[in-house]
């Protein structure tokens, strides 16, 4: 599942991709995952993601960081390419997501790397504010300036929320991957085959409870 997303994610034009996983032995494989498929690594803190990120701006000189999560395998560089195109007309902001606006699991944030680095440092965040590195922003949003961003028009919900977080959901993200048309991995593409597998589920269970 992350080698699928990091090739959906390697073609953006506006960023450039990196891995930011934890320090952990468990995390081995995903460090060799990333290497393979050529995608730079930095490990750091586990529970303590504010600081893993922090130390992997600094790393890769990064001035702004898009932030990714491999529980949304889906994500790929047109959502990346489109929301920093559409922050290129508004640069006054401290937070910028997609959450809440676009169907749930294509979602990523974008933020200042100095940003967070001087919240870092600051002393200020607990240790939930520390493990959900955007927290914060969220908690005390009255302080910040927090860009939602719309999605085009053609990315409607697909009914049923695209994230991995159970084996269910899995099992649905493999037949969705599966069922892609040849050739055509783009967003609208991922959510009208979605939205017909949903559909599809529903007329079976719904065949079961007619019998």
């Amino acid at each position: 599942m992350l080698a699928f997303l990091l090739r959906r994610l390697r073609p953006a034009r506006r960023a450039a991709l990196f891995l930011a996983t934890t320090d952990l032995p468990a995390d081995d494989a995903l460090d060799a995952v990333a290497i393979r498929e050529g995608v730079p690594v930095f490990r750091g803190a586990d529970a303590d993601v504010v600081a893993r990120y922090v130390a992997a701006a600094e790393r890769f000189s990064l001035d702004t960081v898009v932030r990714v999560t491999a529980d949304c395998p889906f994500v790929d560089a047109e959502i990346v390419d489109y929301c920093l195109e559409q922050l290129e007309r508004d640069e006054a902001f401290d937070l910028a997501t997609t959450k809440t606006r676009f169907p749930q699991g294509l979602d990523a944030e974008i933020y200042r790397a100095d940003g967070m680095a001087e919240l870092h440092r600051s002393g200020g965040l607990d240790a939930s504010e520390r493990e959900h590195l955007t927290l914060h922003y969220y908690n005390y949003s009255e302080k910040y300036r927090i860009r939602y961003i719309d999605p085009k028009a053609s990315w409607h919900s697909a009914g049923r929320h695209l994230m991995v977080d159970t084996a269910a959901d899995y099992a649905f993200a493999a037949r969705l991957a599966a069922s892609l048309p040849a050739g055509d991995l783009s967003i609208s593409a991922v959510l009208r085959t979605a939205a017909g597998l949903v559909v599809e589920d529903s007329n079976l269970i719904s065949a079961g409870r007619t019998m």
